[in-house]
């Protein structure tokens, strides 16, 4: 009777020890198995709990109408369009988003009672169907008191992930981010490769970012990144039958890039990854810098001023243009790369007098100055033109209806303390410009 019963307790002791063995397998599993979030991660997810979509479109790269709107639309938040020319800092962001307008635009330093963005030309100067600034029936709230320090964190780096505000300075780098938009890299792996799209059947529900600690997990060394670029698998994978289960039972799955990827093209994308995996890396700014150059001329203190202000997100790097621009005659922003030729010099020596005065401090209209140049009536006249096209905005020529993107006025945005421009910025804006002119000379050169 004792042996029976002794060999009862046995059998009931392996249960038990079976039964705890599989729960805690299990519990190993369920927390294995658990996503590493990103902020930029919890920053879409907030902002669509928060209904950020709902006026800056799916995912915000896609901006809602909004009738009576200087663009039409509340803008998206993707790269190159119209939210550059509202943010000139990470604190910017913040406080669009906690108070529906930022404290470099509020009046004697109070707290808007209306959300109105007053940073273009007084109406009466074009007739804008009556806009009030970039205005529109829909109004940016305000979301202070609804988020934590954390959460506000994580909206602002979201929101600057999907703008693309950092962006490597390596040319190898900045090459193999262009390269993984071109193949679909960033579909799967998120926007700028740092945030993931769900996949049904693999280990851990969703297709990792390049910046998280997951990718850390799939990804020991170099050798294995490039096995899974080229050959969208892994050699200790392949190996391992749980692994297996996973990688082959996924419902999206990895492809290899190794016919289509040209030589030196998989370092480009490995570039990139490293870079967004540095969290030390300097070659990257997210802002041009606040504090001016010292001592610049004047053509270095325009670039300085043409990037802080955002003029390359609609006109693109070093004035090239072509960013799309619904509706606008051409269809795109137009180029800043010849405004020698608008202002109608077109010798490359004309170009640097003209530079030269700009650096003394003289505007062109300056009483002192006496015709240094040929036509020199005509180039005071363009540049009035142009100088008064920066501070008060203009419609763009379109096709009939208003184009999606207008130049705003910079008179009362230049600063983000909310002051005007002085004539010495506009001046150096457009030396600046002048600078980027390419002579027939100067190109077989």
């Amino acid at each position: 009777m004792l042996k029976t019963i002794q060999s009862w307790q046995w059998f009931i002791l392996l249960i038990t020890v079976g039964v705890l063995g599989a729960v805690l397998t299990a519990g190993y599993l369920a927390h294995a198995r658990q996503p590493a979030s990103t902020p930029v991660m919890r920053g879409f997810y907030l902002a669509q709990e928060m209904g950020c979509f709902a006026c800056h479109g799916p995912g915000g790269i896609m901006g809602a109408s909004n009738y009576g709107a200087l663009w039409g639309e509340t803008p998206p938040f993707k790269a190159g369009g119209a939210i550059m020319s509202f943010i000139q800092s990470d604190e910017d962001i913040k406080e669009w988003i906690l108070y529906g307008t930022p404290r470099r635009l509020w009046e004697n330093g109070a707290k808007p009672q209306a959300q109105i963005n007053k940073v273009v030309a007084e109406k009466s100067r074009h007739d804008w169907n009556n806009r009030q600034g970039v205005g529109g029936i829909i109004k940016m709230p305000s979301y202070e008191g609804l988020l934590s320090a954390n959460e506000l964190e994580d909206l602002v780096a979201f929101i600057k992930t999907v703008a693309e505000i950092a962006r490597p300075l390596s040319a190898e780098a900045e090459k193999g981010r262009e390269l993984s938009e071109r193949l679909g890299c960033l579909g799967c792996h998120g926007p700028s490769g740092r945030g993931g799209i769900s996949n049904p059947g693999s280990f851990k529900g969703y297709i990792p970012p390049w910046d998280g600690d997951d990718f850390a997990e799939l990804v020991e060394n170099e050798d294995e990144l490039r096995q899974w670029i080229l050959k969208g698998k892994i050699d200790r994978f392949e190996a391992n039958p749980l692994a297996l289960y996973f990688t082959h039972g996924q419902t999206i799955q990895m492809p290899g890039f190794e016919s289509v990827l040209k030589q030196g093209e998989l370092e480009s994308i490995i570039a990139y990854i490293h870079w967004l995996r540095n969290d030390k890396e300097v070659n990257s700014k997210y802002w041009v810098e606040q504090v001016t150059p010292k001592i610049p001329d004047v053509a270095v203190r325009g670039e300085w001023l043409y990037q802080r202000s955002g003029c390359a997100a609609c006109h693109g790097p070093n004035g090239i243009g072509g960013v799309p621009n619904k509706n606008a005659s051409g269809g795109f922003v137009p180029a800043l790369d010849d405004i020698a030729e608008k202002m109608e010099i077109f010798e490359p020596g004309d170009v640097a007098i003209i530079i030269t005065l700009l650096d003394r401090g003289l505007s062109l209209d300056d009483q002192s100055i006496d015709n240094p140049v040929a036509y020199f009536d005509g180039i005071l006249s363009q540049y009035e033109n142009i100088r008064e096209l920066i501070l008060k905005g203009a419609i763009p020529g379109s096709k009939g209806e208003l184009p999606a993107m207008i130049m705003p006025a910079w008179e009362h945005r230049l600063y983000a303390d909310g002051s005007p421009p002085s004539k010495a910025d506009i001046d150096a804006i457009i030396a600046y410009l002048l600078t980027l002119q390419k002579f027939e000379e100067q190109d077989e050169a």
